[in-house]
């Protein structure tokens, strides 16, 4: 048989400070632990920790923003003379070979994200100009 409890007198209200909120929230982080295991072993309710660990985690969020994009010359003329064919080609085998997206960490802490198949000289500018930026 489940546990079972009878309340009487008065409905029983507790504060919480949030030391102690962080306290339990950390807990059921680390401890491997359940978050209805810890929060019976608190005495709350397990959506008590869900709304806590909502209002902890709301942070304001960084606005996004465009960064200027420049292309180097060189790398355009250079990617510009493969023939009509060899193009063709090039297309038909990234498709190929694609696997999905790749994620580069640049300088500064900036994220770029590109297809796999992306040509290896337009992605050099891009991170160029990402890293100057």
């Amino acid at each position: 048989m489940g546990r079972v409890e009878i309340l009487t007198g008065r409905e029983r209200r507790r504060f919480w400070s949030d030391d102690q909120k962080l306290a339990i929230l950390e807990e059921v982080a680390t401890s491997g632990l359940t978050v209805t295991d810890v929060a019976r072993r608190h005495d709350v309710l397990p959506q008590q920790i869900y709304a806590w660990r909502r209002k902890f985690s709301q942070q304001p969020e960084n606005e996004s923003r465009f960064l200027p994009v420049t292309l180097v010359a060189s790398d355009i003329e250079t990617s510009c003379q493969a023939t009509v064919e060899e193009a063709v080609q090039k297309t038909v085998l990234k498709k190929a070979a694609r696997t999905g997206r790749i994620e580069i960490r640049c300088k500064g802490g900036r994220v770029l994200k590109v297809d796999a198949g992306l040509d290896p000289l337009i992605l050099q500018g891009l991170i160029r100009s990402v890293e100057e930026a």
